[in-house]
């Protein structure tokens, strides 16, 4: 069966608002849910100092870090310090208690930076023009990358990697690495020599690189291609998808027959079974799932959930930011996930999204309320609700570390 999604949320990867994600309006509450791994301690209860850069290309003389936690509002103040300056930029520098707050902005003469997830897993930003981008402390910002392309075949067809691994890495060397897939490969791992605006570059490759200089777990990185018919590939078959009807309607049945093995539970397999084998035979990573990951954006942010849920022996985590939950209404979760068993050795999963009508708040909220339910180990579950969050890839830059912190703090 043939599973797809809205034309809407067909430009999940695009930086434009988008309209309605599901079919809940109301969002009273969501703001109170309980958030597992967000923490809600006061600066007086713990104190773990982190180190924040940032980068000002307007040149400021001066600039004041907000540390601040998305659950208590608690927050405060810092002012930086000036530690260097080139003909780009003036690079500013504080510490932030990272147990006590998780988000941080930074206001340069009156200019406000957007928010950004601020924990371990944070080496630095900068902020150029009305936007800002990750970076590693102590490494000139560089935003093009080298991809080695490895074509697949399962599930009917051919299918590209890219792959990015550090600029270290050794293959004749002894040392293991931690292996981070993202699904949508062809758009999350593109930098600006790929075909992407700076603004609009996810981040996705700095980020990973921040986390390993500032905690020493080194990863590399494994985009799947989704093709043309991402629509029906990042749709698990587990029940009667909301949208099928209406997208089958629009396409003629040569269309339909083309793409009929394209389906999520075949793409899952295939990612499980086919190329994390082809990837842990071929570079220096780790084997055991508590190394392995899995994420994605809306589509494939269901797709990622849904892969680690089915393959847990593989996956060790996954991370979803604003997931098309709303693909399968209530009934068929239930379904499905009563047929799972969820114990310590289930993955980690972590959650992100903003609220309707302009992202996946409602289902979202729906999926972290029904897996604790149903008695999905709480040290496992996190989910952030951010209360002016949108279905936007730069929205999702500013937040990815957290999903990275999950990740990190989680491997034996």
């Amino acid at each position: 069966m043939k599973r797809v999604i809205s034309v809407v949320l067909a430009l999940a990867i695009s930086v434009s608002l988008l309209s309605a994600c599901g079919n809940h309006s109301e969002q009273d509450g969501f703001e109170d849910r309980q958030i597992s791994d967000i923490t809600e301690k006061s600066e007086e209860e713990s104190s773990e100092l982190h180190t924040l850069y940032f980068k000002d290309s307007t040149k400021s003389d001066s600039a004041v870090a907000t540390f601040f936690n998305s659950v208590s509002d608690e927050s405060k103040d810092v002012e930086m310090k000036k530690i260097s300056e080139d003909s780009e930029s003036v690079t500013f520098s504080c510490e932030g208690n990272c147990t006590a707050y998780n988000m941080a902005y930074v206001t340069c003469g009156d200019k406000k930076s957007r928010e950004f997830a601020f924990n371990k897993c944070v080496s630095g930003w900068y902020g150029i023009e009305d936007y800002i981008l990750p970076y590693t402390a102590g490494k000139k910002p560089c935003y093009s990358h080298e991809l080695e392309e490895v074509t697949l075949t399962g599930y009917g067809h051919e299918t590209l990697l890219y792959i990015w691994t550090p600029d270290d890495y050794d293959p004749l060397s002894n040392e293991k690495y931690s292996t981070i897939y993202a699904l949508d490969g062809q758009s999350l791992l593109f930098s600006e020599d790929n075909g992407q605006k700076l603004k609009d570059c996810p981040g996705f490759i700095e980020q990973v690189e921040a986390m390993s200089s500032v905690t020493g777990e080194k990863a590399i990185v494994v985009g799947i291609e989704s093709a043309a018919a991402r629509n029906y590939e990042l749709v698990p078959q587990i029940g009667i998808s909301r949208d099928e009807e209406d997208f089958l309607s629009k396409h003629d049945s040569a269309f339909a027959d083309e793409f009929d093995c394209m389906n999520g539970t075949r793409f899952a397999d295939f990612a499980a079974h086919t190329v994390v084998p082809y990837i842990q035979q071929h570079y220096n990573v780790y084997s055991d799932a508590s190394h392995t990951s899995v994420e994605g954006y809306s589509l494939g942010g269901l797709e990622a959930f849904y892969i680690a849920v089915e393959y847990p022996e593989v996956f060790g985590a996954s991370g979803s930011m604003s997931p098309s939950f709303w693909e399968f209404d209530e009934s068929v979760w239930k379904s499905y996930l009563n047929k799972k068993s969820f114990d310590d050795n289930s993955p980690s999963i972590y959650l992100y999204t903003g609220p309707g009508p302009y992202d996946t708040g409602p289902e979202v909220t729906d999926m972290y309320n029904r897996l604790k339910a149903m008695g999905y180990p709480e040290s496992k579950l996190t989910m952030h609700f951010n209360k002016t969050g949108t279905h936007s890839s730069v929205i999702w830059r500013s937040y990815y570390s957290e999903f990275l912190n999950v990740f990190y703090s989680k491997i034996k």
